[in-house]
């Protein structure tokens, strides 16, 4: 009598895809600002954590830890225009950033080399 391994195969593919999607959903939970106003932000080489953050307008300091190996450096941007960004941090460095931002879209990316090309970017959404 013959067995097929059909089945098991089909069984492995649906649970790798299982696990990529639910590890692709954890990466969009959105982080809100707290009333203190502070934001914690970690860059590696290959993502600014977190990715997804939402914040009410006004002043908002964000102190920004380079946890990669390669030197990064963080700019808040919308529309293409630079509101405010970091030096050039070194890893196991941080740098703070001090911001005032009004209701809208911004993209968090580090500028250097390819950086943002390889994933380091999030976006910040500000509500009123």
């Amino acid at each position: 009598m013959r067995t097929s391994r059909v089945p098991n195969r089909l069984l492995l593919a649906g649970s790798v895809s299982a696990a990529l999607a639910a590890a692709l959903t954890g990466c969009s939970h959105t982080v809100a600002v707290g009333s203190k106003r502070v934001l914690r932000v970690a860059l590696t080489e290959y993502r600014v954590v977190p990715q997804s953050v939402q914040a009410r307008s006004g002043p908002l300091t964000l102190i920004v830890e380079n946890e990669g190996r390669l030197t990064h450096n963080l700019a808040v941007t919308s529309k293409g225009t630079v509101i405010g960004q970091t030096p050039p941090i070194q890893p196991g460095q941080s740098a703070d950033l001090f911001i005032t931002l009004s209701a809208g879209s911004y993209v968090m990316s580090s500028t250097l080399f390819a950086d943002q090309a390889l994933g380091v970017y999030g976006t910040l959404t500000v509500i009123s």
